[in-house]
């Protein structure tokens, strides 16, 4: 017989109330037995409502609690219960079969795995990341879809919660360097958000070039095991000319704060 696996579902939010119940939905249809894990940092909006609305149908698990992205994540790895945890985003939708999915490859026992994020939204804001490789593995894989043994999140100290982002390629960095096993899944599928106006696109990349250069400052020392994949295609786009100029912005205000949180 197979040894059972079990998986805690870790969610951090912000006013994503109006996001919830797809995922909440797309949740209870995986027809598979996990925990959801939800840390809430203190909305404004609905989600307190929308997570009583779904409690009955998930195995969810609510806390309020003031923090930044990476310490909301690892409070919730601290509640979990399960060997093994999946970060997932308050805006994402889970595709059908993807606890299957996840379940079926931790049977290898891997260190971590990343999932596939597929963009949807607005079409001028779906523009590649900047893909950067360690052992050919990509670091750059986001936490919007993410999973870990917890055992291994734990040696490896969690998530940085100095970072204003970027604290999940450290923390897939630090995986790598530290030799353990990471895996690409395909099959494992959320529906991520973009940005739904250019002011909010352009606030998110200032963030990312801010989250970059707090990741080069720490990790200088062994920098030179990063490898950058193909250039972005779309950099002749006006929109992606704006996106990089704002993170490039948000990267030299890093430099003048030495990356300390603003």
């Amino acid at each position: 017989m197979e040894p059972h696996i079990s998986l805690s579902v870790v969610i951090t939010t912000r006013n994503e109330g109006r996001n919830l119940p797809e995922l909440f939905k797309s949740l209870i249809s995986q027809g598979e037995k996990f925990e959801v894990i939800l840390v809430d940092s203190q909305s404004t909006d609905n989600t307190r409502d929308v997570v009583e609305t779904f409690k009955r149908d998930l195995n969810l698990r609510f806390f309020s609690k003031l923090t930044s992205r990476g310490a909301g994540r690892n409070f919730g790895v601290q509640q979990s219960t399960s060997p093994y945890v999946l970060f997932l985003d308050g805006d994402v939708v889970a595709s059908p079969g993807l606890i299957k999915s996840y379940l079926s490859r931790l049977k290898g026992e891997p260190d971590f795995i990343a999932g596939n994020a597929i963009s949807i939204g607005v079409d001028r804001f779906k523009l590649n990341r900047v893909k950067l490789f360690v052992s050919g593995f990509e670091i750059t894989s986001p936490s919007a879809n993410l999973c870990y043994r917890k055992e291994v999140f734990q040696k490896l100290g969690g998530f940085d919660e100095t970072f204003v982002t970027a604290e999940d390629i450290d923390l897939n960095f630090r995986a790598v360097v530290s030799g353990y096993h990471g895996e690409m899944c395909e099959e494992c599928k959320v529906l991520n958000r973009t940005r739904q106006t250019f002011t909010g696109f352009m606030k998110q990349a200032f963030w990312n070039g801010y989250g970059r250069y707090q990741l080069r400052r720490k990790n200088a020392a062994k920098w030179y095991l990063v490898s950058k994949g193909r250039p972005l295609n779309e950099n002749r786009n006006l929109v992606n000319l704006l996106r990089l100029a704002t993170g490039s912005l948000g990267y030299v205000y890093a430099f003048l704060l030495r990356g300390r949180f603003p």
